[in-house]
């Protein structure tokens, strides 16, 4: 399986909200590790994931909003 078919599942399914759920947390650490893996890069990394969110008919606002939590380290883990 590619990185990129981990995309979705760090987002909700039905607000695409990156991380919000602790289950999308840690599908969001296995996509940044699978992305890692395959040796991609942070701009690939987010090209792809504005990609599949512009699929799922997000608009630029709502894009922007969440690629700023997947910029964020601390988005990929866990609360304690």
């Amino acid at each position: 399986m590619s990185w990129k078919d981990k995309i979705s599942g760090a987002f909700g399914v039905v607000d695409k909200k990156f991380a919000s759920h602790p289950n999308d947390s840690e599908r969001a650490s296995e996509l940044l590790l699978a992305a890692n893996k395959e040796n991609i890069g942070l701009e690939e990394y987010l090209l792809e994931i504005t990609a599949w969110l512009t699929s799922q008919g997000c608009d630029s606002t709502h894009i922007s909003t969440e690629l700023i939590k997947v910029r964020d380290l601390a988005s990929y883990l866990k609360d304690d």
